[in-house]
């Protein structure tokens, strides 16, 4: 199916779906979503009028509750919390019941305090054990992401029973590996279904396995069971307790997911603020405390540019045209530095950029080079500007060789500030927003009316 063809079709379904709302015709509607798959309604939803979004979703429930879940978990967090707010408790246990474990965490932990307390008044969790075991792991963690559903025999099976036995096991939905475990439940080894079913149905697990496995612990933070993903391209990694006990897999549909997640949290970081915004979007003054402390700590650092820069200028009163370039400085060395800096986040979130001592030393050297590149090319602009403004070569150079340092030393703060918060144990991402941008914009003002000072004498001839 084409992309054209394939928008053409959730037009129809959304015209169809409205339509049938607003008609109340519950019969015709609740056909249309026993046919349409979930991703396809959620979808539509955004469509639809918070009332329209509630007797959708209610049908979805009384009719076709493992799609309730699904559709549940593909909306944003504003129209989950709208919706899960006007259902009952027994509707709101039915939905939870129908999702997947990690995904009914996920859900029920990212509901603002208010509402997660609330649902876990109204539904009791002794009747979802397995989402209560869940909730004991740590947020953001492997134990909090993982699902219980999974492949594992003793490693004394055959082929032929491991196959069989995957044959018979109907209900699970991502068999993508077979686990080898030992009698008292120790993971041992792991074998592909490629792997098996090129294997004589005679030889036992222990012969075919793979003894050396990429495995993680309950405990192990969400980021890195990704980077280990992605790393090895596993479709699933198996997650064991302290004793080494398989006790579920991590998916590659929560890979994908945690890798949005990081994503999504580090720009936000970047730029000063959080996710929450997405859970408190309605809420003005909620939204405006995420970002207000950021802001606060940008405006502090730009005073204080605005001191060094009334300080220069009472010490430069005779050659107040050089403020002319003070925005062209200040504004290039934060522009790079936020460049370098969002490279340095992103390389560390991944694994490209390791804080082994080569590692950094490779990724300074190489974005010093580039810095140096960099700043020739807008030293070289901003110096012939200067010079066709005031016709004086001192100028020029003061103003060109400003621009260049301002610019190497940005490129550097931008790359080194992020792995020092790293090696910290802090965010990274927090270092690629104000941070970085005002620190380059007081090093671009002492920079340039240093130089300025030094060379005073000749610029007021």
């Amino acid at each position: 199916m084409d992309q054209n063809t394939g928008s053409r079709r959730a037009e129809l379904i959304g015209d169809t779906l409205r339509r049938f709302v607003r008609r109340g015709a519950r019969a015709n509607l609740s056909k249309l979503l026993g046919k349409t798959r979930p991703e396809d309604v959620a979808l539509q939803f955004r469509r639809l009028t918070p009332a329209e979004q509630l007797t959708v979703f209610q049908i979805l429930v009384t009719d076709y509750p493992e799609g309730s879940g699904a559709v549940l978990t593909e909306l944003e967090s504003p129209q989950q919390q709208a919706l899960l707010e006007e259902l009952s408790p027994q509707q709101i246990a039915t939905v939870l019941d129908s999702m997947s474990v990690d995904d009914a965490v996920s859900l029920v932990e990212s509901l603002p305090p208010e509402l997660h307390d609330k649902v876990l008044e109204v539904v009791d969790l002794k009747d979802l054990a397995e989402v209560q075991t869940h909730l004991t792991y740590g947020d953001d963690t492997a134990g909090r992401l993982m699902v219980p559903e999974y492949v594992a025999l003793s490693e004394d099976k055959t082929v032929g029973d491991a196959i069989a036995f995957i044959q018979q096991s109907t209900e699970l939905d991502n068999v993508f590996y077979l686990y080898v475990v030992d009698r008292d439940g120790h993971l041992v080894g792991v074998t592909s279904l490629r792997q098996l079913l090129l294997s004589p149905p005679d030889k036992t697990l222990d012969l075919v396995m793979t003894r050396s496995i990429i495995k993680v612990n309950t405990d192990t933070d969400q980021e890195e069971v990704a980077q280990l993903a992605a790393r090895y391209n596993l479709l699933a990694v198996p997650v064991t307790d302290e004793a080494n006990i398989l006790v579920g897999i991590v998916t590659l549909d929560d890979i994908i997911d945690v890798v949005k997640e990081e994503a999504t949290e580090d720009i936000f970081k970047m730029v000063g603020t959080t996710d929450d915004e997405l859970v408190y979007q309605d809420r003005s003054f909620r939204v405006a405390g995420f970002r207000l402390p950021w802001l606060l700590v940008n405006m502090v650092g730009l005073l204080l540019a605005g001191m060094l820069i009334e300080h220069f200028q009472v010490t430069l009163k005779e050659a107040l045209f050089l403020l002319t370039f003070v925005p062209v400085i200040m504004g290039m060395g934060g522009n790079i530095g936020s460049q370098t800096a969002t490279i340095a986040v992103r390389g560390l979130a991944t694994g490209r950029v390791t804080l082994g001592e080569g590692g950094v030393r490779t990724f300074l050297w190489q974005q010093l080079k580039v810095g140096a590149i960099l700043a020739l090319a807008c030293s070289g602009v901003v110096a012939l500007g200067a010079f066709l403004l005031e016709r004086q070569l001192a100028y020029a150079g003061v103003v060109g060789a400003s621009m260049f340092l301002a610019v190497v030393l940005a490129s550097v703060n931008g790359a080194i500030v992020p792995v020092i918060f790293d090696r910290l144990g802090i965010d990274p991402a927090v270092a690629a927003g104000p941070l970085v941008t005002t620190s380059n914009d007081i090093t671009g003002i002492v920079i340039y009316f240093g130089l300025a000072f030094f060379f005073i004498d000749v610029l007021v001839r």
